[in-house]
């Protein structure tokens, strides 16, 4: 589970491109998060996003949003038949979203992307998908002439734009339908967000979704593709970060703030998570406290 940060370098340019990346063997999904926001556009694929607690399908036309430092994971079935080909943008909000106050719409909605709580970050774009994949092939040509910022600013634009238009779609069409379930694992990460900073009790958690405690690893292991052990892990060490990096508390006492009372085993399991001890990670991290 090393890697977790992902750092995305904005020195050069103030955003950073994919363009069509494909994927057809040994696609390894894992929680991550980084700097930056990012928009991921499926062009072929099938499989699994998982943020904020929900899970979202992966299908040709949806189109991904995640905030910065967001914890996600993208879980994607692969196979030389059934390739994984998507498109990624990572930028940065400020300096990309600068001259959005003349479009003051756009403007809010990308504020509340990147700054809301229970914002939708999943949008079916299917059917503009040929739309949509001509904006990003004449992005990707842009990126190799001396107008990459405009066009960069363009194309979030135009992206927000489709965003837009998906949300009315779908505020239309939900006037008519009943929202859908919560998946079996989004009421457990619903739970673990709720209970992380205390000692993990797979019973406890079982009981209350009068589930058994088998049926419980099992289901979230086949709608997400990772285990439970790993999103509990690897949500707790985030929280241990944000911690290291806005606190002076000791490194024990962060340990029983995110549910992990041994000393030992926390600065253990946060080195093999991260791949630098507490301590280290502070001391990287001071400039920014």
């Amino acid at each position: 589970m090393n890697g977790l940060f992902e750092s995305i370098l904005f020195d050069i340019k103030p955003f950073h491109w994919v363009y069509r990346r494909v994927s057809d063997d040994n696609f390894r999904g894992f929680y991550h998060w980084h700097q930056g926001c990012e928009f991921l556009f499926v062009h072929r694929g099938q499989g699994r996003v998982i943020v904020n607690q929900q899970t979202y399908d992966i299908k040709p036309g949806m189109l991904f949003f995640f905030q910065p430092f967001q914890l996600h994971m993208v879980h994607v079935e692969v196979s030389k038949q059934t390739p994984y080909e998507r498109s990624i943008l990572h930028f940065d909000p400020i300096s990309q979203g600068r001259n959005l106050h003349e479009f003051p719409g756009l403007n809010s909605l990308l504020n509340r992307l990147q700054n809301g709580i229970d914002e939708n970050q999943a949008f079916d774009l299917s059917n503009r998908f040929n739309y949509f994949s001509e904006m990003v092939d004449a992005f990707n040509q842009s990126t190799i002439t001396n107008n990459w910022e405009e066009d960069c600013q363009l194309f979030i634009m135009q992206t927000l734009s489709c965003i837009r238009l998906n949300t009315q779609d779908l505020s239309s069409s939900l006037q008519h339908n009943k929202l859908r379930s919560l998946r079996y694992s989004e009421t457990i990460m619903k739970w673990i967000e709720e209970h992380y900073m205390e000692s993990f009790d797979l019973e406890k958690l079982a009981t209350e979704l009068h589930l058994s405690k088998p049926y419980v690893s099992r289901i979230f292991k086949r709608e997400t593709g990772s285990n439970l052990t790993e999103y509990l892990t690897v949500r707790r060490i985030k929280q241990a970060c944000h911690l290291l990096q806005m606190t002076n508390d000791p490194v024990e006492i962060i340990g029983e703030q995110v549910g992990i009372g041994n000393v030992s085993y926390f600065i253990h399991l946060f080195k093999k998570t991260i791949g630098t001890t507490p301590h280290q990670y502070r001391l990287s991290h001071q400039k920014n406290i």
